[in-house]
């Protein structure tokens, strides 16, 4: 398991793993995606609700389609983390 997977296991509150997931979004998008082409730019974690949004704006097809072979890899890894963050959410709140 990875850190940034780690990090949401051990979240104790949703602000808790939506403070990981902005950080997580923050170093992925310049670093590994071309941000601006798929929309990763203006993406913002600004409250729980918002790795929904994220979350589904990851795994649109329009998203992959714009994807080089390379980029799809990182977009997939980026879109699982985004649904074990909404998973690990709705478990806190259960």
């Amino acid at each position: 398991m990875d850190c940034w997977t780690h990090e949401l296991e051990k979240a104790s509150t949703p602000e808790e793993v939506m403070h990981s997931a902005n950080d997580y979004l923050s170093l992925w998008a310049p670093r590994e995606l071309d941000s601006v082409d798929l929309g990763l730019a203006e993406m913002r974690i600004e409250s729980v609700e918002d790795i929904d949004r994220v979350k589904r704006s990851l795994t649109t097809p329009f998203v992959s389609l714009q994807c080089s072979p390379r980029s799809g890899a990182h977009l997939q890894e980026l879109a699982s983390y985004f649904w074990r963050a909404s998973t690990r959410i709705q478990e806190l709140r259960a």
